[in-house]
C-alpha cells in the first residue's frame, strides 16, 4: 500500500495496473492513486518515467502530478482527482454534442501543444485519456506511454503497450511514433465522439491493421447525419493515411478545430418507423422527424416552437420522398444547415 494514502474506491483499471479514489492521510486532501504492480515494470532505472514526463509537461490542460513513490513492489503515482472522470465516462457510448466535443478537445489540444513543445510524444490520446476538469475544462492524462520523441521504447518503465484502434497506420507498419501519429489518435478520438462508440462496429484484432492501413477504419464516410461537412473533412484530415497530409501540429489542429460553427447539438431517437431528432436554441426548440409512412414513401418534416409541446410544422421543410436515399440526404441537409446556423 503506498504509504499516507488510504484507499476509498476503485475509479478504473487497465493494462498497466488500477486507478484508486485515495484520501492523502498527511494532507486531508483526494487524490487518483495509480498503481503500477511489479509485473508491468521493465526498467528498474526509470520507476518514475510517467510521474516525470507528467512534471515536464505541465499545463492547465494536462493532469498535474502531486507525488510518487515505491510500494508493494510496484510504484504509485499520485494525481488531482477529478470528480467527473473522462470524457468517455461522459459519453456512455453515445455521441458527444459537436459543442461539447469543439470545447474538450481544444483544451486536451492546449494540453498536447505542450506536450509536443518539450519534446513528449503522449502516444496513447482516446476519450478514455481526456479527463474533465472541476469547471468542465479537457484534461490530457495518462502519460504511461508517453515518450521524448525519437527515444526507443525499451526506455518505458513499464512494458510497452498499443492501443490498435488509435495507432497510426505508419507505425502500425513499424514506423516510431511522432508528433503527427498523436495527430492522428485525436482524429480517432473526434470521430469516436461526435459519433458515440455505439455507431460502429469494431472489426477483429486479425482485420483491423489492414483496414487501418488502407483506410477504411473508421469509415471516413460514415458519419452520424448531423455532423456537418467541415467537421468531417476536419477529422478525415486528422486521420489521413499519409502524415504529410494531416494536420502538422496540435496548435494547427486547434485553430482550425476552433474555427468550425457548432451553433446546436442535436439529440437523436431511433423510432420503430423512423429517426428523431430534437433541439434547442435561443429560447426555441426544433425537432425533425424521418419516418417511412407506407411501401415506397418517407416522409420529412421540420418542426419549430418556443417549447417542445408548442411545436408546429414548418411547411416549407415537410416534403415526401419515394426513396430512403433521397430522404435520408434532404434529412442531412435539414440538420446540417441548423449546425451551421443556415436556419436559425
Amino acid at each position: 500500500m503506498a504509504p499516507s494514502f488510504q484507499r476509498l474506491e476503485r475509479l478504473g483499471s487497465g493494462h498497466f495496473g488500477e486507478v484508486w479514489l485515495a484520501r492523502d492521510t498527511g494532507l486531508d486532501v483526494l487524490r487518483a492513486l495509480k498503481l503500477i504492480p511489479q509485473d508491468r515494470l521493465i526498467n528498474p532505472n526509470n520507476f518514475f518515467q510517467e510521474a516525470q514526463t507528467l512534471k515536464l509537461a505541465e499545463h492547465p490542460n494536462v493532469v498535474r502530478v502531486e507525488e510518487t513513490g515505491l510500494a508493494d513492489g510496484g510504484i504509485y503515482v499520485a494525481m488531482e482527482y477529478l470528480k467527473h472522470g473522462s470524457i468517455e465516462d461522459e459519453a456512455k457510448g453515445s455521441h458527444v454534442a459537436l459543442t461539447r466535443v469543439k470545447k474538450i478537445m481544444s483544451d486536451m489540444l492546449r494540453g498536447l501543444e505542450q506536450a509536443h513543445h518539450v519534446g513528449i510524444l503522449h502516444r496513447d490520446i482516446k476519450p478514455a485519456n481526456i479527463l474533465v476538469g472541476n469547471t468542465g475544462e479537457g484534461k490530457l492524462s495518462d502519460f504511461g506511454l508517453a515518450l521524448p520523441a525519437n527515444i526507443n521504447p525499451s526506455k518505458l518503465g513499464i512494458k510497452d503497450y498499443k492501443y490498435i484502434l488509435h495507432l497510426a497506420p505508419e507505425v502500425s507498419g513499424g514506423n516510431p511514433h511522432s508528433v503527427l501519429s498523436d495527430i492522428y489518435a485525436c482524429g480517432v478520438t473526434m470521430y469516436r465522439l461526435v459519433n458515440g462508440d455505439s455507431f460502429f462496429t469494431v472489426p477483429s484484432a486479425l482485420d483491423i491493421s489492414d483496414l487501418v492501413a488502407a483506410g477504411k477504419f473508421p469509415n471516413r464516410n460514415h458519419y452520424r447525419e448531423f455532423v456537418p461537412k467541415p467537421w468531417r473533412s476536419l477529422i478525415n484530415k486528422s486521420m489521413s493515411i499519409e502524415p504529410q497530409s494531416r494536420f502538422q501540429t496540435a496548435d494547427k489542429l486547434r485553430h482550425a478545430l476552433e474555427g468550425l460553427k457548432a451553433c446546436m447539438n442535436w439529440n437523436e431517437t431511433v423510432l420503430s418507423d423512423g429517426v428523431r431528432w430534437t433541439s434547442s436554441h435561443e429560447n426555441r426548440c426544433f425537432e425533425i422527424v424521418r419516418k417511412k409512412i407506407n411501401k415506397n414513401e418517407w416522409i420529412v418534416e421540420l418542426k419549430k416552437g418556443n417549447t417542445m409541446s408548442t411545436l408546429r410544422r414548418v411547411s416549407s421543410k415537410c416534403s415526401i420522398f419515394t426513396t430512403d436515399s433521397t430522404a435520408q440526404k434532404a434529412t442531412s441537409r435539414l440538420l446540417q444547415d441548423h449546425v451551421l446556423g443556415r436556419l436559425l
